[in-house]
């Protein structure tokens, strides 16, 4: 149906901005990071669910190597509070 098209497309769109918004962040604090795109892989896709905790997980999912540190709320939590150091693991 057209509506499910409409829904899928705008959460698409969500997610890209996330990922916009996230990458504006740590190039502003130039802290390096590498992009991974899961949305051709399957199996990268399922590496980021069971790395993060969550079978249901969407991008974009933050890791420091191999721990994780969470998703776009939080991030965007961290940056208002000014913990981003600490929620990168990087303090």
């Amino acid at each position: 149906p057209a509506g499910s098209r409409g829904t899928c497309l705008l959460h698409l769109f969500q997610i890209k901005s996330q990922q916009s918004e996230v990458t504006r962040v740590l190039d502003g604090k130039n802290i390096k990071y590498e992009l991974v795109d899961i949305s051709q892989d399957n199996a990268l896709r399922e590496e980021m669910r069971t790395r993060s905790g969550n079978p249901k997980a969407i991008p974009p999912q933050i890791f420091n190597g191999d721990h994780y540190c969470g998703d776009y709320e939080l991030f965007v939590e961290a940056v208002e509070q000014n913990t981003l150091q600490e929620f990168l693991k990087l303090a």
